[in-house]
C-alpha cells in the first residue's frame, strides 16, 4: 500500500481508484464513469474551457482586462528581446522595463515588472528570436512537454499522469503565461530521481535556482534522507549557473536584481493591491487579504512554515515510506512553507492530491480535500476576492492527511506482523 517502497505493486485498495472497484468489468466501468476520478476530469474540463474562452474572446493582442494576452508572458518576451539586444541592465530597472514593454507591445499596458534573478534570462533569451504570439505558443507548449516527460517518472498508471498533465493548474499557467509547468517539471523529476539517479536529481534542483521559493524545502528532504550526492550535484549546478549568469550578463544585472528589483518586490508584498494577491495561496497573503498588517501576516505565516518543515523532515526520514509519497509531502508542504508562490505553481499539488485519492481508504475524508486542492488554482481567485482565503487551510489539510497516512500505515502493518508472529510461536 502507500507506505511501502514498492507502493505501486501493493495490494489493491478499495477506495481511491479503479484498483479498488469490484472485479466485475461492468462495475469497473461504472466506477470509472461515475466515480470521483470522473469528477476531477470534469473539473479539469471546465478549467480548459475557461482557458479557451479567455483566448477566444480576447480583444486582439489584449485580453478583456487590457493586459497582454497571456498576461505575464509579456515579461518573458520583453526580457528575451532585451537580453539579445544587449540591454540586460534595463530588465532590472522596473521603470525602464515597463517603458520597454509599452514601446514594444502596447502603450496601454498596466504595470508589470521583472522579478527573477539573472539566471532566469537563460530560459527566456530564446524568446527574443520570436514574435509575441509565436513565442507565447512555443513557451506554453514547451512547458507542457517538459511536464509530460517529468511525469513519466511518476510511479502511477499512464492515465493518472494524463490527469495531472490536464489538471486545472496547467490551463491556469498557460492563461497567465507563466513558468509553473517548467518549475513543476524540475521539482517532480528531481524528487523522483533521488533514489535512482541522485546526480541528475541534484541537477534538477540546482536549475530551480531561478525560482528558489519552489525549492525551499529541498534541503530539508535531502538532508533528512542523507542523499549527499544529490546535495553535491545541486550545489555544483547552482554555482555553475550563478557563475555563468555573472559572466554572461555581468555584475550590474545582479546589482539591479538585489537593488530595484527586490525593492519593488518587497513593496508589492507589503503594500501591493490588486489581482496578484488573489493568486497567492500562502498564509501570509491570506492574512494580507483579511487586512492584517504585513508584520502580523508574517507572524501568521511562521507556524505554517514550521509545520511544513517538520512534516517534510518526519516523512523524509522514514525508510518504510515510498519515494512517491515522500515527494507528495514535499510538493504539498512547499506551498505551505513559502509565502511567495502563486496559483499557477500548484501543478505538483495536483499530483499529490491524486496520489492521496487513489490510496486513501477513507474516501469520505480525502475526497473533499482533493477536490478543493484540485480546483484551487481557479477557485482561489474568486474566494480571495470575496475575502475567503481558504487556500492555506486546504493545503494544510492535504499535508496533514498525507503525513497521517505515512505515519499510520507502517505502524499498523508492524502491529499485524507482531501479532502474526506471536500466533505462529504459540
Amino acid at each position: 500500500m502507500i507506505a511501502l517502497p514498492n507502493a505501486t505493486r501493493a495490494r489493491p485498495i478499495r477506495e481511491g481508484g479503479d484498483e479498488g472497484t469490484p472485479q466485475s468489468a461492468v462495475w469497473v466501468w461504472i466506477w470509472r464513469i461515475f466515480g470521483p476520478m470522473t469528477w476531477l476530469w470534469e473539473l479539469s474540463f471546465i478549467a480548459w474551457a475557461l482557458l479557451a474562452s479567455y483566448l477566444i474572446f480576447a480583444k486582439g493582442h489584449l485580453d478583456w482586462t487590457h493586459h497582454a494576452l497571456g498576461r505575464d508572458f509579456i515579461n518573458y518576451w520583453t526580457a528575451g528581446h532585451l537580453t539579445l539586444s544587449g540591454q540586460v541592465n534595463d530588465i532590472f530597472q522596473p521603470k525602464l522595463f515597463l517603458a520597454h514593454e509599452r514601446q514594444m507591445f502596447d502603450p496601454r499596458l498596466p504595470f508589470h515588472f521583472w522579478s527573477y534573478p539573472p539566471p532566469a534570462l537563460f530560459l527566456v533569451a530564446p524568446l527574443g528570436l520570436t514574435g509575441y504570439f509565436t513565442g507565447f505558443a512555443l513557451w506554453s507548449l514547451g512547458g507542457v512537454v517538459a511536464l509530460y516527460f517529468a511525469l513519466r517518472l511518476w510511479p502511477e498508471p499512464g492515465w493518472v499522469r494524463w490527469m495531472i498533465l490536464l489538471c486545472p493548474a496547467v490551463p491556469t499557467d498557460i492563461a497567465l503565461g507563466q513558468n509553473g509547468a517548467y518549475t513543476a517539471a524540475l521539482l517532480i523529476a528531481g524528487l523522483m530521481l533521488m533514489e535512482r539517479k541522485p546526480a541528475w536529481a541534484g541537477v534538477q534542483f540546482g536549475l530551480l535556482i531561478f525560482k528558489p521559493q519552489i525549492g525551499v524545502l529541498l534541503p530539508v528532504t535531502v538532508l533528512a534522507r542523507r542523499h549527499w550526492k544529490v546535495l553535491a550535484a545541486a550545489a555544483i549546478t547552482g554555482v555553475v549557473v550563478l557563475l555563468a549568469s555573472l559572466l554572461v550578463f555581468g555584475p550590474d544585472a545582479w546589482r539591479g536584481f538585489f537593488g530595484p528589483t527586490l525593492t519593488t518586490q518587497a513593496i508589492m508584498l507589503r503594500q501591493g493591491r490588486g489581482p496578484f494577491r488573489w493568486m497567492m495561496p500562502s498564509a501570509y497573503m491570506a492574512a494580507r487579504v483579511l487586512k492584517f498588517s504585513w508584520p502580523d501576516s508574517a507572524m501568521i505565516q511562521a507556524p505554517f512554515t514550521l509545520l511544513a518543515i517538520v512534516a517534510t523532515w518526519r516523512v523524509s526520514v522514514r525508510r518504510d515510506v515510498s519515494g512517491a509519497w515522500k515527494a507528495a509531502v514535499v510538493m504539498t508542504a512547499t506551498f505551505i512553507a513559502t509565502p511567495q508562490a502563486f496559483n499557477y505553481d500548484l501543478i505538483p499539488v495536483a499530483a499529490a492530491s491524486l496520489l492521496l485519492l487513489r490510496h486513501d481508504r477513507r474516501l469520505w475524508l480525502s475526497l473533499p480535500i482533493v477536490i478543493l486542492a484540485w480546483t484551487l488554482p481557479v477557485t482561489m481567485l474568486g474566494l480571495q476576492y470575496i475575502k475567503a482565503p481558504i487556500a492555506p487551510v486546504v493545503l494544510t489539510a492535504l499535508l496533514l492527511r498525507l503525513w497521517a497516512l505515512a505515519d499510520y500505515r507502517p505502524k499498523r502493518r508492524l502491529k499485524r506482523s507482531i501479532a502474526a508472529q506471536a500466533v505462529s510461536n504459540t
